[in-house]
């Protein structure tokens, strides 16, 4: 056995924090599609227990998925889906394909995200301009 003493705190890096919110954001997913089964209620307690953890740390996991989508937001948009269904002018946002991840409130990854919006409404011409 080492006679290295365990340390009460350890240093990890941001990266591998943002990593471990990604992985803790993909179980939920999971946990959510089977949370009706014995094993879904599992894995639903141990995301909350690492949720937890993440929190206490000041770690926060944004998924924006269902929400109106507004430029000045901060996740990547990977793509754009038009949909005729929606109300003219509006945007919403489809799917988090990497959720956004935040320390004490400020963004330390930005996630990515798939938009859905009406189609543009085509433009009035206007005649007689040369």
């Amino acid at each position: 056995m080492s006679s290295q003493s365990v340390p009460a705190e350890l240093q990890i890096p941001i990266t591998r924090i943002c990593s471990l919110s990604l992985e803790c954001w993909r179980l939920r997913q999971v946990a959510n599609s089977l949370k009706h089964s014995g094993d879904g209620m599992a894995l639903a307690h141990a995301v909350r227990e690492i949720t937890e953890m993440l929190d206490e740390a000041g770690i926060g996991v944004v998924d924006l998925v269902g929400r109106s989508y507004d430029p000045g937001i901060v996740p990547e948009v990977l793509e754009v889906q038009i949909d005729p269904d929606l109300p003219e002018g509006s945007s919403v946002i489809e799917e988090t394909v990497f959720p956004t991840v935040t320390w004490h409130g400020q963004v330390i990854s930005p996630g990515q995200i798939i938009v859905r919006q009406a189609p543009a409404k085509p433009r009035d011409s206007v005649e007689g301009i040369a």
